[in-house]
């Protein structure tokens, strides 16, 4: 979902726009016929600096004369929509999520606010002595926090923020009522760097509005089908750990015919490492990129960047604006082969110097989507990066087929909304991305060796088991340090 129906900061405010008749809207010209209408209307008010339909939001984009105003402005542009026969729409645009959506750092702080919950009530319970759940019940909500699968299904159901929710608050209330603390603790810091990112992105969205959001500057939603999200290395290795702990849990009922020891084996294998390490990554490197001013539109595509094995460079990503060859487009390719990526670009007399850098050079005149669609069906992610016109039909389509598409939106270039990432420095931040890319893989084969570790010295210790007469064993919280320290 997009989340609220009018974005405000200062005297800018963004408003999402439904017909509250469709059929008078119709015959009118659509949605955004009469938005127009409205946004012309509403500049013709003295309290109204700006105000335009963007397309490419699909929102009504209003700037307040006098930043004190805005909260008027807003208001009044309510009801002129009101009187055009348009209302706030409350679904919020859910074909275009808004750059800044408050919804998303709600989402955020609410999951790190599950974990400061169940952190203060697992530590209330060990002071005061309470009595802890069962382990099986733990086992249970780990198990399928987990399950690649079954996150895919209920985020199919409720939808990628409410599945987070969801899950998080059914963590917390496990680990905390459970007495495992450390858990929380290791989920907070996660969380805590992921509400970093998500504020980080708003604020960079906020930073550059004037440059992305003005009437000459063409927006383009271009509401292509985008290919389905790979396996990452990370949900094949859960799938795996997970089947390896409930065999595990099986034995050790069978075995040992004691429940909380078949829980204790399931709580073992939990694969947090391999899902932590990247997931912390990709949460600073959004971070970061926001910093300099990169929109990232996407998080979980990006996170695909693990597993790039190709790059398809349009020869407009490499271009200046005279047509000639840009001073960074033999460090964008030299970045792309340190990053073991197969490069490939569209031949182009201006980058003839370079073309000994690619790997692959198609025609001119192959249509972009066919080449980047031929790509896919071999392995590894395909990047995409180019610099669409807004009437860059061809452009457009091949660079919305990759797995990552990265949309250049320096100069007069069209701003595409659908597009992962928003390069708004140019090729400069190309390179910055492509070097990202050798970090990430080393990352995500480390947490799977930290993960593997984890399980198999928890393992051990639940296979101590209960002690003979006269031998200790390992306090039960402390057979899953191990799984807990590989992923910190």
């Amino acid at each position: 979902p997009g989340g609220a129906p009018a974005w405000r900061s200062g005297g800018r405010t963004h408003l999402a726009l439904r017909p509250e008749e469709p059929a008078r809207t119709r015959r009118e010209g659509g949605t955004e016929r009469v938005a127009r209408r409205v946004a012309a209307a509403l500049a013709e008010r003295p309290e109204v600096a700006l105000a335009y339909w963007d397309g490419g939001l699909g929102r009504l984009v209003v700037t307040a004369a006098e930043e004190s105003a805005g909260e008027q402005v807003c208001a009044r542009a309510v009801e002129i929509a009101a009187r055009h026969g348009l209302a706030p729409d409350d679904g919020a645009a859910e074909d275009v999520v808004h750059p800044a959506d408050p919804a998303g750092v709600r989402a955020a702080a609410a999951t790190l606010a599950a974990d400061g919950i169940g952190v203060a009530l697992a530590v209330t319970g060990q002071v005061l002595r309470l009595p802890a759940t069962p382990r099986g019940l733990t086992a249970l909500v780990t198990l399928l926090r987990e399950d690649p699968r079954f996150r895919a299904r209920l985020r199919a159901r409720i939808g990628r923020s409410r599945m987070d929710l969801v899950l998080a608050v059914a963590h917390a209330a496990a680990h905390g009522a459970g007495r495992t603390p450390a858990a929380l603790v290791l989920d907070g810091a996660l969380r805590s760097l992921q509400l970093a990112e998500t504020v980080a992105r708003a604020a960079a969205f906020d930073k550059v509005h004037d440059e992305v959001c003005a009437p000459e500057r063409p927006g383009v939603a271009a509401q292509r089908p985008r290919p389905p999200l790979r396996t990452s290395p990370a949900q094949q290795y859960a799938s795996h750990a997970e089947a390896g702990s409930l065999v595990g849990a099986v034995a050790a009922l069978l075995v040992k015919q004691d429940g909380t020891e078949a829980a204790d084996a399931v709580l073992a294998g939990a694969p947090k490492a391999a899902r932590y390490g990247p997931a912390a990554f990709h949460a600073v490197l959004s971070s970061a990129l926001a910093r300099t001013g990169v929109l990232v539109r996407d998080p979980e595509r990006l996170r695909q960047l693990e597993m790039a094995g190709t790059v398809v460079l349009h020869p407009s990503a490499l271009r200046t604006a005279r047509g000639g060859a840009d001073a960074w487009a033999e460090a964008v390719l030299d970045a792309a082969r340190r990053a073991g990526l197969r490069v490939v670009t569209a031949d182009d007399p201006a980058l003839a110097d370079f073309t000994g850098l690619a790997d692959q050079v198609v025609p001119a005149e192959r249509p972009l989507r066919q080449v980047v669609e031929g790509l896919r069906d071999g392995e590894g992610v395909v990047v995409t990066v180019a610099r669409p016109g807004p009437h860059d039909e061809d452009v457009l389509d091949g660079l919305l087929a990759g797995d990552v598409a990265v949309a250049l939106t320096d100069r007069d270039a069209a701003v595409v909304w659908d597009a992962d990432v928003l390069a708004l420095h140019g090729p400069p931040d190309v390179w910055r991305l492509l070097r990202a890319i050798p970090a990430a893989r080393d990352v995500g084969r480390r947490s799977q060796v930290l993960a593997r570790s984890g399980a198999t010295l928890s393992g051990l210790l639940v296979a101590v088991g209960k002690p003979r007469r006269g031998r200790a064993a390992p306090r039960p919280a402390l057979r899953h340090t191990p799984v807990d320290a590989s992923a910190a």
